[in-house]
């Protein structure tokens, strides 16, 4: 059901209002707190994490498994026993249609993003951009999102098909990660493609890194979502106070930028533009930039779409 986060109702929270237990690995209250996935605390949950669950009035777990988390894991798959899909009990049949309704709320999440596969408009909308990356990489390249209103598009969209490809600055998240986190990851992974994600708002944080790039040979390919603000702040603002208020700035030819620090650069002319462009980035032999105009617009009109949505629909 991708990454939940966005906002009260999308189709990952229908997923828990059903749920009567939640396995959670790895979690931290901080990330999106429990008050928001179990407000009348009666969920069951399984804590398994390298440390004790941190107890909260709404995360109680019932089992905890600390320790290793890969280990954990692999232990307790050893002890899962297989099913048949009707199930002979009322607890099977139970598991059974839950797990059908969990694939139907998957189904209409990813049909979000296959609606816009073929989008020609312009400025590029968010989920037209996530969907031609997401044609460009392998399974096993590397995506490191900066934060911004980009960051809520990835985490609700963009589909990760290997473990650690997809990695999110979260929590107390500060911006300004993507570039020099894609440098780290390239270092780690030189065999596979890297892309750094970021907004126009990120990039100008830390964009003095694409000089290191350049210097150190970290074949990197930074993708810039251009809209000449902070994104997030003003789709929040705009929600709670119908207005925005202080988020639009100026920015340098992103394209020009990157060339002068020497790297290869380019910007699409059109919708139809954007992959074949990727794909330039990405075979360029060294690190690229590509800048690409974004429609925000799209933000709101998630935010009306999903605030449509039923408890548990």
């Amino acid at each position: 059901l991708m990454a939940v986060g966005l906002q009260a109702r999308d189709h990952v929270m229908s997923g828990f209002d059903r749920a009567d237990l939640v396995i959670s690995v790895g979690y931290d209250l901080v990330e999106y707190g429990p008050s928001r996935w179990n407000p009348t605390g009666d969920k069951r949950i399984v804590h398994i994490d390298t440390q004790p669950a941190e107890v909260d009035v709404d995360y109680q777990p019932s089992v905890e498994l600390v320790g290793d988390i890969d280990g954990s894991l692999r232990r307790l798959l050893e002890k899962v026993q297989p099913r048949g899909v009707g199930g002979r009990t009322a607890t099977e049949r139970h598991v059974a249609r839950e797990t059908l309704v969990h694939q139907d709320l998957r189904t209409a999440l990813l049909a979000d993003l296959g609606a816009f596969e073929h989008d020609e408009g312009w400025p590029i909308k968010p989920q037209k951009a996530l969907v031609d990356l997401r044609r460009a990489l392998a399974p096993e390249d590397i995506v490191v999102s900066d934060v911004g209103a980009h960051k809520v598009w990835v985490a609700r969209l963009y589909q990760a098909y290997e473990p650690n490809t997809v990695i999110i600055s979260n929590g107390f998240a500060s911006m300004g990660i993507s570039v020099p986190g894609a440098i780290a990851a390239k270092l780690v992974h030189p065999d596979r493609r890297v892309v750094a994600l970021c907004g126009d708002g990120g990039f100008l944080m830390n964009s003095q890194e694409l000089e290191t790039a350049r210097r150190i040979g970290a074949n990197v390919t930074v993708v810039v979502w251009r809209d000449d603000g902070y994104g997030l702040i003003d789709w929040k603002q705009q929600t709670e106070f119908g207005r925005p208020f202080g988020v639009e700035f100026g920015n340098p030819d992103f394209v020009a930028y990157a060339q002068s620090f020497g790297l290869a650069a380019f910007r699409p002319a059109s919708s139809e533009d954007l992959y074949p462009t990727l794909m330039r980035a990405l075979d360029h032999d060294g690190p690229s930039l590509v800048e690409v105009p974004i429609d925000y617009r799209e933000n709101l009109r998630l935010t009306e779409r999903l605030g449509a949505l039923e408890p548990g629909a």
